[in-house]
């Protein structure tokens, strides 16, 4: 670890004029106290590289193969700390010079052009490889005593992104794993418990969470991928699921943190114990209040599911698309009601409901099937398929309809907006929604190419797992507006791996003109989802959190005095931060937004 290269880092940041073996000297200090677990950050392409940082090196023709054939693969990335899902967590975005990407529209990934070079962007120059908590404890001492950045990396599943930053240390704790179950949990210094829960280290992901739940004849409510992390930002930025509608968010759900702060604590936060830092795990963001090293959530019994899965042709028009949008706003506040949740979009239909009365067994789910009797029909009419089938249990359908779907290896940008149940209930509402898709489609977002999640909590008209619900006194910091919402209405666009800075600034003004259309259509009865925003948001203090957020801001304050976690536009974020160097990446490109909208 004594190389030349492991100490070339953070300059800008630790006294620019100490000698070189200053930063020797600091980094061997802590890597001895972690013992051993502090290692160089390479970016995932650097093996396919004869120029790394304006330096030569070799190309590792072995390695480069395995990274080219697995670019775009969920599985592969997840196991290198250099390597994101979503890949502007590793550009550095407004610099289309300072990144390490191959060409991801072809299969293989193509070799890089000769004479071009792999660079850091904003990939972390270092990561420990975090096994237990006195890693944390020391390595934000560290940032401390030498005025480090720190991030925390886990399956790389960020659009924002906060599980990255130039010049900083990150906190690997992908391979924090173990699973337990527990027929009745007991939060600590608790005397009641709250049911069937399963307790999940870090590291764990959801796909590993629904086998292991169904192996217990339990539901796992999780995110959609195989390969979120349950117990990282998918919940503590709230956590939607297709399952929400019936069961609530992940951020309703979960029981019990263990997280070390960044005050140097290791503490159990849950109802009965540090109940503030709770909260403000329960939706205030990830990377923002401390490193999770586990978490248990409630589960629920596996009972049957039951799927529609309804595609229109590939060959239909963008009018056709706006038929079938309008359909489905126009169902979907039933849809909800009766339990489903899943997705819309511009092509196709996802829908899943555990509701006994649809997930029916014994009849074939006949109530389902009349329940999507419209967007079946509108779909066969065209040459389309309609599929509407009960599984035994959640694993089951996942299986056989979800697992598998989804790629890596690309740069895309999300917006959302939050739109409340009241405009899907009468024709002046819908046609409003309507009138924003339209804007949208003028503004170069194709109805074709439309998705959006239906995941929005408690829509569903049970009492079917709302035990640990209570509105009056509700403890999670996400949007209140997320509980009067029925569509988190989703908009993005993808940034080519070669794209210059003048066509992603095109790019990226084309998604904030849609993400102010969006609160236009709502205005302040909407909001959006933290884990799933356009970053250049204006308000996105109110956008984000609304009320909740001074509140978010005094946890931030009394568990991270010294702010040593800080990512873009996170609790905590100030407007003097977009001009400092740490966020370059992105403070650049906002600035040039604003420009070209003032």
């Amino acid at each position: 670890m004594a190389s030349s290269t492991l100490f070339r880092g953070i300059v800008w940041l630790v006294l620019s004029t100490a000698p070189a073996s200053t930063y020797q000297d600091m980094w061997s200090r802590l890597n001895q106290t972690v013992h051993g677990r502090l290692h160089t950050n390479y970016p995932l392409s650097r093996s396919c590289f004869s120029t790394y940082n304006g330096e030569r090196v070799d190309v590792n023709e072995a390695a480069c193969v395995a990274v080219r054939d697995n670019y775009g693969t969920l599985a592969f990335r997840l196991e290198y700390p250099g390597a994101y899902i979503i890949v502007q967590d590793e550009m550095c975005l407004s610099d289309p010079a300072d990144q390490c990407l191959l060409d991801n529209t072809v299969v293989p990934a193509a070799m890089p052009l000769e004479g071009s070079s792999c660079n850091q962007g904003s990939v972390p120059d270092y990561y420990i490889e975090v096994e237990q908590a006195s890693d944390v404890v020391a390595a934000f001492r560290f940032a401390k005593a030498n005025k480090v950045p720190v991030v925390i990396k886990n399956s790389g599943h960020d659009y924002m992104p906060r599980n990255s930053q130039k010049g900083a240390l990150s906190l690997w704790v992908h391979n924090l794993k173990g699973l337990t179950h527990h027929d009745d949990f007991t939060p600590e210094g608790c005397r009641d418990g709250v049911g069937r829960a399963i307790t999940a280290g870090a590291g764990e992901i959801t796909g590993e969470l629904y086998a292991f739940a169904s192996a217990h004849n339990s539901t796992f409510v999780g995110g959609y991928s195989s390969t979120i992390a349950a117990s990282g930002g998918w919940v503590q930025g709230g956590g939607h699921s297709v399952l929400s509608p019936v069961y609530g968010m992940g951020a309703d759900r979960v029981a019990e943190f263990k997280v070390v702060t960044p005050d140097g604590e290791l503490r159990t936060a849950n109802h009965c114990r540090n109940a503030d830092l709770f909260r403000a795990l329960r939706g205030g963001g990830g990377g923002t209040f401390g490193v999770v090293l586990e978490a248990t959530h409630r589960v629920e019994p596996a009972v049957p599911i039951v799927m529609a899965s309804i595609r229109l042709p590939d060959n239909i028009t963008s009018e056709i698309a706006m038929e079938w949008i309008e359909l489905q706003a126009g169902e979907s506040l039933r849809w909800g009601r009766e339990g489903w949740g899943g997705h819309v979009a511009g092509t196709y239909l996802a829908h899943m409901n555990p509701l006994p009365a649809f997930a029916n067994m014994s009849d074939g789910g006949a109530k389902a099937v009349e329940s999507m009797r419209k967007a079946s029909e509108f779909s066969l009419a065209l040459g389309g398929t309609s599929e509407i089938e009960v599984m035994p249990d959640w694993l089951a359908l996942w299986n056989k309809y979800l697992n598998g779907t989804g790629g890596a290896g690309v740069a895309r940008v999300l917006t959302s907006r939050l739109v409340p149940q009241s405009m899907f209930a009468d024709d002046t509402g819908l046609e409003r929604i309507m009138g924003y898709i339209r804007s949208a489609r003028d503004l170069g977002f194709d109805p074709k190419s439309f998705y959006t999640p239906t995941g929005t909590p408690f829509v569903a008209d049970t009492t079917i797992g709302r035990n640990a619900y209570n509105s009056e006194n509700h403890s999670t910091s996400v949007h209140p507006a997320w509980y009067s919402a029925l569509w988190t209405m989703a908009a993005s666009i993808t940034i080519p791996w070669n794209s210059t800075l003048e066509e992603r600034l095109e790019s990226l003004v084309r998604l904030t003109e849609v993400t102010r259309l969006s609160e236009a259509l709502t205005g302040p009865e909407g909001g959006a989802y933290p884990n799933e925003v356009n970053p250049f948001t204006d308000d996105w203090r109110e956008a984000w959190w609304g009320p909740n957020y001074s509140a978010l801001l005094e946890a931030k304050k009394r568990y991270d005095p010294h702010g040593l976690l800080k990512c873009w536009k996170c609790v905590g974020f100030e407007d003097s931060d977009v001009s400092s160097p740490r966020f370059r990446c992105q403070g650049k490109l906002q600035k040039l937004i604003n420009d070209a909208l003032s």
